[in-house]
Order: C-alpha cells, then structure tokens, then sequence
C-alpha cells in the first residue's frame, strides 16, 4: 500500500482573499487552470480550496515549507496522486477547457502532455538513446529516423548533445548526476509535451549541476510551461517568473516572483521569504 504524505491541518483564517494575491505575469494565455482544488487522502485532507491559473511559456515556483503541499499539488496535475490509496478531490484542473479529473479522462495521453522530473535523476538501465526515445516506443514508433533527430534535439534542448553525441549506445548509468538529471529532462520533453512538472530537480545536485539545470530551465521558458517545486528560495527567484507560496496546503499568495520576495502583499508570505519561519 502506498503511503500518502501528510500536509498539517490549516486553519480556515489562513484563507486569503484571491483578488489580493494573484497578481502574476501574464504570459499567452492559461496552460493550467486549477480552480477550488482540495485533495484527501483518506481522511487526511492535504489540500484547501487551492486556486491558481499558470500562464503558458512562462515558469511557475511552488514554494513554502516542508509538508505544505507543494508536491502534493504538484503531482495533482498528471494525476500521480491517483496511485495513492482513499485519494479523493473536489474543484477543477483545467487543460485547454477539459476538467483533468473529469469522467472519462485518458490518464495515459494526459501524463504524455506533462512531463515530470523527480528529485533524484531516474535514468533507466539502458542507453543514453534508449531513455530519450522510451517515450516513443512506448507510443509504437520504431521508424530510426524520427528516433534518431527525436534524440538530437531533445539532447540539445537539454544542453547534453555535446556531452552525449559520442556515447548515445552507452548506459546511462554512467553519466555523472547532473547528466543524468539533464537527461531526464531531454527523456521529458522527447515527446513534446506542453507542461514540464519539475518536483526540486535539483535537491540532489551540486552547485555546478544546479547552475546547469538552472540555465536549462532559462532557455525552455517559452517552449514548455514549467511548474518547479523548490525548496529553494534563492533558485525560485533565480529561475521563475510566477511564484506562489504555499502554507498548510493551501496556496497563500501567487504572483510575479518580484513582488512575492519584494513586496508580498501577505504577511505570511512576508514572513516566509524574510525567514521569520520556515
């Protein structure tokens, strides 16, 4: 049996007014529209009356402390969660006007449009070019020229193509952390999916892997929708244009990074970032 994570209870006075803290960036539109979201595993509820739009092309931070709901959130929206035992929800994640938990749901083709990466690189045991093109397989493509330019181009939008080229029939496994990492990311967006979940990728990397992956989430933005958990304060200013911060399962305070480490418009957001708690 699964174990689910545990979110603390919050109270309902941590309720905020929504017309005081969405106040973001807009980018092309909403890629993700999450309306009135809670989420119970059993009779634990882990999520409250959670509303958020994330813009299209743009990069969207989950940030609080732990055991706010950040990931909980997170996997809500490829429907990881449902993997969990008693898992039950009310609201709405709306992609392109379709309710994802609605009747009838695809789960399969919907985790094709959102790709994921977890903390820790999870590169099978198998080649470099094997790992980017398990997606296509898994969908029935063999032709070896659709793999071979699949390969390349999501290796370069990974920023891993020169460290790569010469190796691609080598395992994977005997890429360095960050590399692995990197390619996780080219085996996320392999089949061209249009949100990138990013669940702290970089919580088991070195300062040098981190920048790395920092830079690359910098040249997707506008490519892929990006939605990053971070524990890291400093790596959400560095790397999103949105950040929403998160307590007791509930969504706080959402808008463009600048103002929530600036001049959040919440005193608790303010005493998150200023590290009176945390």
């Amino acid at each position: 049996m699964a174990t689910a994570p545990t979110v603390a209870t919050a109270q309902r006075s941590d309720r905020i007014d929504p017309t005081v803290y969405h106040i973001k960036k807009g980018g092309q539109g909403s890629a993700l529209d999450i309306r009135d979201f809670n989420l119970w595993y059993g009779e634990n509820q882990a999520l409250y009356d959670n509303t958020i739009d994330v813009q299209k092309g743009m990069v969207t931070a989950l940030i609080g402390p732990s055991g706010c709901g950040k990931s909980t959130l997170l996997r809500s929206l490829n429907r990881m969660n449902d993997l969990v035992d008693g898992l039950r929800i009310s609201g709405q994640v709306m992609v392109d006007g379709f309710d994802i938990y609605g009747p009838g749901v695809d789960v399969i083709a919907l985790r094709k449009r959102m790709g994921m990466v977890f903390q820790k690189p999870n590169p099978f045991a198998m080649s470099i070019y094997d790992n980017v093109t398990y997606p296509l397989r898994v969908d029935g493509v063999t032709k070896k020229s659709i793999l071979d330019e699949t390969v390349e181009r999501a290796l370069r939008s990974a920023a891993l193509w020169d460290e790569a080229k010469d190796r691609l029939h080598t395992s994977a496994l005997g890429m360095s952390g960050g590399q692995q990492q990197r390619l996780c990311i080219a085996r996320g967006i392999a089949s061209d999916p249009e949100v990138l979940l990013m669940d702290e990728p970089c919580s088991a990397l070195d300062p040098i892997a981190t920048a790395k992956i920092e830079n690359l989430i910098a040249d997707l933005r506008g490519q892929y929708t990006i939605v990053i958990v971070t524990h890291s304060m400093s790596q959400a200013a560095r790397v999103s244009d949105n950040t929403a911060f998160m307590y007791l399962g509930r969504i706080v305070e959402y808008g463009d990074t600048g103002t929530v480490f600036t001049n959040p418009k919440v005193p608790r957001t303010n005493d998150y970032v200023t590290g009176r708690f945390g």
